[in-house]
């Protein structure tokens, strides 16, 4: 039995900001700030790959106090150890970004890149799967759950698909900021004032 197996190690927190310009977001009014994180954001995604698919977790709600928990799988069983959750979550977490989804990508550069992914998760579970105690009849369902979690976030920047329309929705917002504001106002962008534009 491995070292790893039995370590009770706390899940990878994925709440940093990895896209330039994006470190004011708590300056945004609400209803943008949700509407930005729900755009954008890819912690919620990383965190459920992690539980569901690497730790076979289930998510449950307490019915005494109403939050929400990780159950585990029970009698101590584990789909791979704390070493291959870690690594392969290394791996997938250089693909699943924020800044991949706000990216121009054409389609024979989206298909390279999942190409490339790929082949990468192959070759790592190949090397890596006895470190990590994988057994070989699950190491298919993690592989084609990674490539897909990589490829839904590469399709959303094709072609530049979320940038444009995230600029769009933001345009129209400025718009009717800007026409409902009163006298000696300043103007504002995603929530910051703009410097000059005082009415």
């Amino acid at each position: 039995m491995s070292a790893y197996a039995n370590q009770q190690m706390p899940s990878m927190n994925y709440d940093y900001d990895d896209s330039p310009g994006m470190s004011g977001m708590s300056a945004y009014h609400n209803e943008e700030d949700d509407f930005l994180k729900n755009v954008i954001d890819v912690n919620e995604d990383l965190e459920n790959f992690e539980h569901r698919v690497l730790r076979g977790e289930i998510k449950k709600i307490n019915p005494k106090t109403g939050e929400e928990y990780w159950e585990p799988i029970p009698n101590g069983e584990y789909i791979l150890n704390e070493l291959g959750i870690r690594e392969i979550m290394s791996r997938v977490i250089g693909r699943v970004t924020k800044t991949a989804k706000l990216s121009y990508k054409e389609d024979e550069e989206l298909y390279k890149d999942i190409q490339y992914f790929h082949f990468s998760m192959a070759e790592l579970i190949a090397k890596r799967s006895d470190a990590w105690e994988l057994k070989e009849e699950i190491a298919k369902s993690i592989m084609d759950s990674s490539v897909e979690l990589v490829f839904d976030i590469l399709c959303a920047s094709r072609n530049g698909f979320t940038a444009i329309n995230l600029k769009s929705t933001y345009q129209k917002s400025d718009v009717t900021r800007s026409d409902s504001q009163s006298g000696g106002q300043q103007k504002s962008f995603l929530g910051i004032p703009i410097p000059g534009t005082r009415k």
